[in-house]
């Protein structure tokens, strides 16, 4: 990487230049100067003046992608490192960029002509054969992904991507002792590396494989102690491995991280909801509300006020000034059976901020149970549009179509909100059951079997398909029962509805169709 004083000082100094050309040229040595200081944002803000002052120079373009890359936004850097080799195709660095980002982001085509770009300058460049390697995995091509992994190795037999690759090739040929035998040297003749302990877990979570996971997650511990997405990962994991202890603490420690985003905590929710009875007790969230984000503090506080958990709720919203815990604390009166209260605190709310999901949904709940059914509709529809995980939001607005003996609105409300949590267990629990009370067994049925498609490896899924079949003894008891012994060793959290599958070095091997 070009330090800043280097790459644009001369750009000032061009006899001729306009003064749109040295403006951008100053923006741009700031944008490298606050990128050096780690200000990210401000060296975004900088690095785009720059270009909108002079959007043809691929040197401002390639220092837009190392600040992006800085911001952990992976599309955002190959956008702009696609437009820098689009002014300068020779460019190694953003030919390498757009190689490696392009698989990350499903750019494929761009991916491979990046890549074959490299190889015509550089046949024998190891990025670039790897990067080869695992286009040809993502088509099941193996035969062609072995033999790139085969170059890279008979060049430097210890390189860690041509191992990794030829493990994970192993792996999608069926063969996982032959991957465990590829990484063997490290951690034995060579010092283990983060790269290859994630695979070799990966290896043995295709091998259903609890023990040599555990060695992994441990070693992984000290080899990449700041990556939440392995502590995460490890927390479902430990649960699954009757450890709940393990389980708990390691989602008490996500919840406590002062930066967490909002994403991750949603994500660390689901996993306490999946295993809740196992989840953290209330003596146990002493660290979340110690350093726990805002962010975190309410949106736990507001998932244990939802499932009973009043005395932890509480003690997380401590402390926090009434305006931003008043939305709970009406959540909280309305659990506790105290609805004028709970009433008067959502609508104080409502009266700073009219699209407040949380407030609307407790207004909602009240006026329903007041016989207000047109009114509850209005408040639970626009809850549930602004907020499609308000999963309560749908039920209250099913229920009020209920009431008004509007079934098939009632059904849509219910259907929408299942397909906006198509993985929550709660939503699809709570609509099997408004299904069965209403004779509409066999849809009952199908919706609690889609929730083991959408999300094979949930327990919690599994048990309300198994409840279905046996309460309505249908036949398909002894599968379900089946799926959730399967589901106890499928070691690892469902992909996200529509989430892409890694193509990368890193993540999980999954099987994929030829291309």
């Amino acid at each position: 990487m070009v330090a800043g004083g280097l790459l644009f000082a001369g750009a000032i100094a061009l006899g001729g230049c306009t003064r749109s050309d040295a403006a951008a040229a100053a923006d741009a040595a700031r944008a490298q100067s606050l990128l050096e200081q780690r200000r990210v944002g401000e060296a975004r803000i900088a690095i785009r003046e720059a270009i909108a002052a002079r959007d043809d120079e691929p040197q401002y373009h390639i220092l837009r992608g190392r600040i992006e890359m800085a911001a952990d936004s992976v599309s955002g850097a190959y956008d702009a490192y696609s437009d820098a080799m689009s002014l300068d195709p020779a460019n190694m660095e953003a030919l390498q960029a757009v190689s490696q980002l392009g698989l990350q982001t499903g750019h494929f085509r761009e991916s491979l002509e990046a890549t074959d770009a490299i190889l015509s300058l550089s046949p024998d460049e190891p990025g670039a054969l790897l990067m080869r390697g695992l286009h040809a995995v993502i088509r099941s091509r193996f035969a062609e992904a072995d033999g790139y992994a085969d170059r890279i190795l008979a060049r430097d037999p210890g390189n860690e991507g041509g191992v990794i690759l030829k493990a994970r090739i192993a792996v999608r040929k069926g063969a996982p002792g032959d991957a465990l035998a590829v990484l063997a040297p490290y951690g034995a003749a060579r010092p283990d590396t983060v790269g290859v302990a994630m695979t070799r877990l990966e290896v043995y979570r295709s091998m259903r494989d609890a023990a040599g996971m555990r060695e992994q997650f441990a070693r992984l511990r000290t080899l990449a102690p700041d990556n939440p997405d392995l502590r995460l990962d490890e927390a479902d994991f430990a649960f699954k491995d009757d450890r709940p202890r393990d389980g708990a603490a390691l989602i008490v420690g996500l919840l406590a991280d002062p930066k967490a985003p909002p994403g991750r905590i949603a994500a660390t929710l689901a996993v306490w909801r999946e295993y809740l009875s196992q989840g953290p007790g209330d003596a146990s969230l002493e660290p979340v509300a110690a350093t726990g984000s805002t962010a975190a503090r309410i949106t736990t506080a507001e998932f244990l006020a939802g499932h009973g958990r009043i005395a932890g709720a509480r003690q997380l919203l401590a402390g926090l000034d009434a305006a931003t815990r008043s939305p709970v604390d009406a959540l909280l009166a309305l659990r506790e059976k105290r609805p004028e209260e709970a009433l008067r605190l959502a609508d104080t709310v409502l009266s700073r901020d009219a699209t407040h999901c949380l407030a609307l949904t407790v207004r909602a709940d009240i006026v329903l149970q007041q016989g207000r059914a047109a009114e509850a509709l209005r408040a639970a529809q626009l809850a549930a549009s602004q907020c499609p995980a308000q999963t309560g939001a749908w039920m209250i607005a099913a229920a009020a179509y209920a009431r008004r003996d509007d079934l098939e609105n009632a059904r849509r409300m219910w259907r929408q909100g299942i397909s906006a949590n198509s993985q929550n267990p709660d939503m699809s629990r709570a609509y099997v059951a408004w299904l069965s009370a209403s004779g509409q067994e066999r849809e009952a049925l199908a919706v609690a079997r889609r929730l083991t498609h959408e999300a094979p490896a949930l327990l919690g899924g599994w048990r309300l398909y198994r409840d279905t079949c046996a309460r309505q003894k249908q036949d398909c008891l002894g599968a379900a029962q089946a799926g959730l012994k399967n589901a106890s060793t499928l070691y690892g959290i469902d992909p996200l509805p529509g989430q892409a599958p890694p193509n990368g070095l890193f993540g999980r091997i999954v099987t994929r169709t030829a291309t």
